[in-house]
């Protein structure tokens, strides 16, 4: 599990990036919908199944300010963030370990990670939330280390 800064713009946070894969699997989930308009849509829905199939494990870099152009996309990924708020806080307060499993893909050590026990909604949450400041211009640290209460 490596430890990734994840930047927009300049500003961001670091956590592992088996946590990124897990809240960037439940974004895709919604960001690959039809009524979301992005000129890179394809570019970013192949990054996101990149990630989620582990092939950044290691290396995880977070490329969204080369794929999202304009503060109109950004408004659109934010309202996308806000839906899988959504979507998540409606799954009550853990993400089970039978929901963990069933999440597509071919990195072994995903399945390995998330096997043992379910994992906190509020946890991803905290992903979201920052996500969407540093969208909007409203996150302010550069290297803030994003404490994710989860042990395998």
């Amino acid at each position: 599990m490596g430890y990734e800064l994840i930047d927009y713009n300049d500003k961001g946070f670091c956590t592992s990036d088996s946590y990124m894969q897990l809240a960037l699997y439940y974004i895709n989930e919604e960001f690959k919908e039809n009524q979301y308009v992005f000129t890179n849509k394809n570019t970013i829905l192949k990054y996101h199944e990149e990630v989620i199939n582990g092939y950044m494990a290691g290396w995880f870099a977070f490329l969204w300010d080369e794929y999202i152009l304009n503060t109109t996309e950004e408004q659109t990924m934010v309202q996308v963030l806000q839906n899988v708020k959504i979507t998540l806080l409606n799954k009550g307060s853990n993400i089970s370990i039978s929901e963990l499993q069933a999440i597509p893909t071919v990195d072994e050590d995903f399945k390995h990670l998330y096997s043992r026990k379910p994992f906190p909604i509020s946890e991803l949450i905290k992903i979201i939330d920052a996500l969407i400041q540093m969208l909007q211009g409203t996150w302010t640290a550069d290297n803030f280390d994003m404490d994710i209460n989860y042990k395998y």
